[in-house]
């Protein structure tokens, strides 16, 4: 049988172009894996660090004086705070507690424990719609005195006041809400 001009007299060839593409699928596959591993970050941000470059100079006017100009460069990385807020005792927070979720004297008996751990009490009332959660509603300023109160109704939203007109007077209101069961 007459072989074709690009016939191939052994299988040599084949297996060498096969083990070259191979190598070469792999160095790519190591080059972008490379490029992942360096574009990925796992360390957390440093502590602020300022680097502060100052220049001087100086130069003599022609009236014989000698004026002096400084140049400074600061260089700011990236900052991570930590805000550790005062939480007023119990006796300076005064607490509304409402009712929603409909179950009669629920309002009253949370607003006696609260008397009992020391918190100032306003007149426990009801209050519409239903909430689901319940909310601990905070004015300005007593968002860290709110999140320890989760401490006598742990499933609830904590939150700023939607209302000002909500409760005057009261620092917290705590809305019993759907989760509340007494």
């Amino acid at each position: 049988m007459a072989r074709g001009r690009h016939a191939s007299t052994g299988t040599t060839g084949f297996y060498r172009d096969l083990g070259i593409m191979v190598l070469g699928i792999l160095l790519v596959g190591a080059v972008v894996f490379l490029i992942l591993y360096l574009l990925v970050d796992d360390d957390p941000p440093e502590a602020l660090t300022t680097t502060t470059t100052t220049e001087g100079s100086s130069s003599t006017t022609s009236d014989g004086e000698t004026s002096t100009t400084v140049a400074v460069t600061s260089t700011t990385a990236a900052q991570s705070t930590t805000t550790t807020v005062p939480v007023r005792p119990p006796s300076e927070v005064t607490v509304a507690v409402l009712n929603s979720v409909g179950l009669p004297g629920a309002a009253g008996a949370m607003t006696s424990v609260l008397a009992e751990a020391g918190y100032q009490t306003q007149q426990a009332a009801d209050y519409e719609p239903l909430q689901d959660p319940s909310r601990i509603w905070y004015r300005e300023g007593f968002s860290a005195e709110a999140n320890v109160m989760l401490q006598f109704l742990p499933d609830a939203m904590v939150e700023p006041l939607p209302d000002d007109e909500l409760k005057p007077g009261a620092d917290v209101v705590m809305v019993l809400g759907s989760d509340y069961e007494g």
